[in-house]
């Protein structure tokens, strides 16, 4: 006759152990919501942290351009001539503007100068309303159709030196 210690059992029975037993369906079903109730929380916050953040480097970008042609034409009594084409640095401001003017801007297109009319356009950009609102929020009135920064057509935005 075999003898067993209280709370321990025989190995020999199945079913007994936790590793043998493994998770029923009904466990994985719960993790499996659980995991997605929290990416369907994650993916939002996430995607508007992202917005925040290309509308940021965007007002930085226009602020350091609003800088430069303000320099330039304190310096020289006058707007430098346009470019003289999408993201060419125009004549004269070499030394004012930063790279950036050069380079595609945070969300897609790229920057000109309009001369005379003293804006600032990106265009070509793929931004949408809601990032392009944080950006005015932040140089101007938040409102894209009226104001220094403004709307110009569906891929295009404008910003005014003064």
């Amino acid at each position: 006759m075999r003898r067993e210690v209280a709370g321990m059992h025989h190995p020999a029975r199945p079913g007994n152990s936790r590793a043998e037993r493994g998770f029923t369906l009904v466990e994985i079903m719960i993790v499996v919501v659980i995991i997605g109730l929290l990416a369907a929380m994650a993916i939002p916050a996430f995607q508007r942290s992202r917005q925040r953040s290309q509308a940021a480097r965007l007002t930085n970008d226009f602020r350091q351009f609003d800088s430069a042609f303000q320099r330039y034409l304190l310096e020289n009594g006058q707007a430098p001539p346009a470019s003289a084409g999408l993201g060419m640095v125009p004549v004269g401001m070499a030394g004012y503007l930063p790279a950036a003017f050069s380079l595609p801007s945070p969300l897609g297109g790229s920057y000109i100068w309009s001369g005379p009319s003293g804006n600032i356009v990106l265009m070509g950009s793929s931004a949408t309303d809601p990032v392009m609102r944080l950006v005015d929020a932040a140089l101007d009135d938040g409102n894209l159709t009226t104001g220094d920064f403004t709307k110009i057509s569906a891929t295009a935005y404008g910003y005014r030196v003064h």
